[in-house]
């Protein structure tokens, strides 16, 4: 079996600190700066069902950090996106913005179909 990343997400407040999701999994993992870069984990591996705000996803397809919002994130899975804002410190918890809902409520995407 062969691991791939789906989507990463930076972990707010926490250089160098991120998320790497695989289907309905996540890890949390800390680079360290300078040469090899090495990593260790910091969290996980789990699954959505212990990310209340992801609790239904069976993957997450791509993150987008919302602009102008720090910590709020657009995850994006198949026609279906959720807005999460992800608290500073520890233990980083998260509440819906927005959604879960249907990429078809997004004006500008309505050119890709």
């Amino acid at each position: 079996m062969s691991v791939r990343i789906d989507a990463v997400v930076p972990v707010p407040d926490q250089h160098g600190q991120f998320w790497l999701l695989y289907g309905n999994k996540y890890v949390r993992i800390h680079l360290a700066g300078g040469e090899p870069h090495e990593d260790s984990v910091v969290r996980g591996p789990g699954t959505f069902e212990d990310w209340p705000s992801l609790a239904g996803f069976d993957r997450i397809d791509a993150v987008v950090p919302v602009p102008d919002q720090h910590s709020q994130f657009w995850f994006l899975s198949g026609d279906r996106y959720v807005r999460i804002h992800i608290a500073d410190g520890e233990p980083h918890e998260d509440t819906v913005v927005r959604g879960p809902g249907s990429l078809d409520e997004w004006p500008s995407l309505a050119k890709l179909q």
